[in-house]
């Protein structure tokens, strides 16, 4: 038995954070219950899971012409409120440049 640990992944050179995808890794369930000391069907291994979790939602403060721009990528023009036009969604739909490429430079400032 095994389960799946997961954790978000930001592009945070640029603002607002692009998010760029999820990064993944199983493991056994026998190394938790060494570690926990508890086995690994009962409900104590969930409960000391959630219990030592510190996973949470980062806090991202958006203009409102960037979330406009969100739901621009998410959905098109009939996505949007009308409150920006499509030209002031700064840092939201990348320019791209010719022969450079679009992947983030330093993924290590995902640690927060």
């Amino acid at each position: 038995m095994g389960t799946t640990n997961s954790a978000p992944v930001f592009d945070r050179s640029v603002d607002p954070p692009l998010f760029l995808g999820v990064v993944a890794s199983d493991a056994h369930m026998d190394a938790f219950e060494q570690v926990l000391g508890e086995n690994a069907q009962s409900s104590t291994m969930l409960q000391r899971f959630i219990h030592l979790s510190t996973a949470q939602c980062p806090k991202i403060d958006l203009s409102d012409c960037q979330l406009e721009g969100l739901r621009y990528l998410a959905g098109g023009g009939e996505a949007t409120c009308g409150i920006c036009n499509s030209t002031d969604y700064p840092g939201i739909i990348p320019t791209e440049c010719p022969f450079k490429p679009d992947l983030p430079k330093n993924l290590w400032q995902n640690t927060d």
